[in-house]
């Protein structure tokens, strides 16, 4: 049986450290052939030439510098359009952040073994788990028109959430999903080009949720591998490099991206998501700006 090839894609902003240290627990990974590509998203605290130095004598890492920082969409595509110019299309690559725990050696190598299973597959992920746990937002269904409304309204936020999330049955190995985390999911190269990759138009927020429905249009299925795990650490990039204030802005324009160009969804119902949001958050602003005179 022939090994197979695994390209990881981690992509890199402002995190150098914790690039470092998920390499260094990739590299022990057993009975795959594996490449590390790191995308360093233009970051601003010298993370692509102190990871250069590093990992200069090593053929097996290659570091790579986007030309701007756009985002996840634009930094993950800039990567993958690198990994088409050289590899077959058939080529595995694991989407991944860096802030990533893994504690089987061959947690590569049987998620492959589970990719080759299904014959309808686009992508497919461990389960991911939190402060131990299984996360309840390891996978869930493609939200409607609704859920954008409800999910921002506080009184509705938390059933809102849970109505989008599968009530997973871990007992089983293979599990149909509609969207799987972005925080570490793999597919083959021909797949990622025929969904045309990620919206480069999303900055951050809700890509999982429009690759899911790409996948859903292409008449493809996302699985969860229920019987491998990986560990998902609370991003602490984000919160750091971004207020608040940014990330709603971020989260509600990749939401009309979504409705806008994805969903199909309906002039009106458009025209009012934007006027919900464009009042949320200047209630928003509002609220900080008269909090902070307290």
């Amino acid at each position: 049986m022939e090994t197979p090839h695994i390209v990881v894609l981690i992509l890199n902003y402002n995190s150098w450290k914790a690039t470092l240290g998920y390499v260094q627990q990739l590299k022990l990974q057993q009975g795959i052939r594996l490449t590390i590509l790191v995308v360093d998203n233009c970051s601003t605290d010298n993370s692509y030439h102190t990871l250069v130095q590093h990992f200069q004598d090593e053929e097996q890492v290659e570091i790579i510098q986007s030309e701007y920082n756009g985002g996840y969409a634009y930094g993950n595509n800039y990567g993958l359009k690198h990994l088409q110019q050289k590899l077959p299309e058939n080529t595995f690559v694991v989407i991944s952040n860096n802030d990533i725990s893994i504690d089987n050696p061959k947690l590569l190598q049987q998620l492959v073994n589970y990719y080759k299973q299904c014959n309808d597959i686009a992508f497919i992920s461990p389960l991911m788990h939190m402060d131990g746990q299984p996360a309840p937002n390891a996978a869930w269904k493609i939200p409607g028109f609704s859920y954008d409304i409800l999910s921002v309204a506080s009184f509705n936020r938390v059933k809102s959430n849970e109505a989008v999330y599968y009530d997973i049955p871990i007992q089983q190995e293979l599990f149909a999903v509609d969207c799987l985390t972005g925080s570490f999911f793999m597919g083959k190269l021909e797949t990622f080009a025929r969904l045309n990759y990620f919206d480069e138009r999303t900055f951050l927020y809700e890509e999982e949720r429009i690759l899911g429905l790409k996948v859903k249009n292409a008449g493809l299925k996302n699985y969860l591998a229920l019987q491998l795990k990986f560990y998902h650490e609370h991003s602490a990039v984000i919160s750091k490099e971004m207020n608040q204030l940014e990330q709603i802005r971020h989260l509600f324009n990749s939401r009309i991206v979504f409705n806008q160009y994805h969903a199909n969804t309906n002039i009106v119902l458009l025209t009012f998501l934007k006027v919900f949001y464009a009042l949320f958050i200047f209630a928003k602003n509002l609220q900080l700006k008269f909090g902070k005179r307290k």
